[in-house]
């Protein structure tokens, strides 16, 4: 049941996505791909709806719980918690893989050498990356 909840707000999310926003999909996919993160963890859906979220109005990172999580959670008929839980998992995976070594190609992402970024600022460092 939950499986086709998920599947039918990103078949949902994939049919209003635009051009630009199209483009942006196809490279967190290649990004997260690189790092080892697959869709098949409920958090990488919520992490590209998180990213999609707050490119189109990075405001919301300043009340990321209400004006990110509260949505990703409503489309995907979860909780807050949850969310933000699969977020982390993603998160731990991308870097225990190699993916922040992938974001500090750019020289202004050093800082997270020797860091874990929180969900937070993981969706923002993702949000930094793709509009380059």
């Amino acid at each position: 049941m939950m499986q086709n909840v998920l599947f039918s707000s990103m078949f949902i999310m994939h049919n209003i996505l635009s051009k630009e926003e199209t483009d942006m999909t196809e490279a967190f996919q290649e990004l997260m791909y690189s790092a080892g993160v697959f869709r098949h963890y409920y958090g990488y859906a919520y992490l590209e709806q998180g990213v999609i979220l707050a490119m189109e109005d990075p405001k919301r990172l300043q009340h990321i719980c209400k004006e990110i999580y509260s949505q990703i959670a409503r489309m995907n008929q979860t909780n807050i918690a949850n969310v933000e839980k699969n977020i982390r998992t993603v998160r731990d995976v991308f870097v225990r893989n190699g993916g922040m070594e992938l974001l500090m190609k750019r020289e202004r992402y050093r800082f997270w050498e020797d860091k874990k970024p929180y969900p937070k600022e993981f969706i923002e460092l993702l949000v930094d990356y793709f509009q380059g």
